[in-house]
């Protein structure tokens, strides 16, 4: 018989446990939903409408960011692309997309918003600290085409995030690039 705290995991290499893709998804949704005023409802909300709104500022601060400087950064807007790309350059860190918004969302660490670049707003991307609620998708929502939210990078496990320094680098990249494209373009 498996011990009970090896019942969902998988051994990579011997002697050496890693947890399946359910239970990551597991763990960081008990983890992201401890950012919710109401953790019950929360849940519900996942399982009804696939989001739910969650405090930032507590656990994790957000970066929101333009499609159009995220797809300027990646150099495509073919979602398969960016999705590598952010998980690249954001170092595995989660981020998900609001496809009716054309909005991403970084999860950088607690207080990232004291500090620059973050500490002001620009056209192109905001900081989201305390007192700021945002529409999160259920972890386990990767597709694209279900939904208005879906994770491009989904959390792999709790408190992990992105680094607020790849998160400024993607910011320097896209806008950059949206620069030299106005400027060829005479715009």
């Amino acid at each position: 018989m498996t011990p009970p705290d090896t019942a969902h995991h998988i051994e990579a290499h011997p002697g050496t446990l890693t947890r399946t893709r359910a239970d990551r998804h597991l763990a960081a949704g008990h983890w992201l939903l401890s950012a919710a005023e109401d953790t019950q409802q929360a849940r519900k909300e996942w399982a009804d409408n696939g989001i739910t709104l969650l405090r930032c500022g507590t656990l994790f601060t957000a970066v929101r960011l333009t499609a159009a400087l995220v797809h300027a950064a990646t150099d495509s807007d073919d979602l398969r692309d960016v999705n590598a790309y952010l998980r690249q350059a954001l170092l595995g860190g989660p981020v998900f997309a609001d496809t009716r918004w054309h909005l991403y969302y970084a999860l950088v660490p607690e207080g990232t918003d004291r500090y620059p670049p973050w500490s002001y707003r620009s056209d192109d991307a905001e900081c989201l600290g305390p007192n700021a609620y945002l529409g999160v998708p259920d972890p386990t929502h990767t597709d694209p085409g279900a939904g208005f939210s879906h994770w491009c990078v989904p959390p792999h496990d709790p408190e992990t995030l992105c680094s607020p320094d790849a998160v400024a680098q993607l910011l320097r990249d896209g806008r950059y690039r949206l620069t030299a494209a106005e400027a060829s373009t005479g715009v």
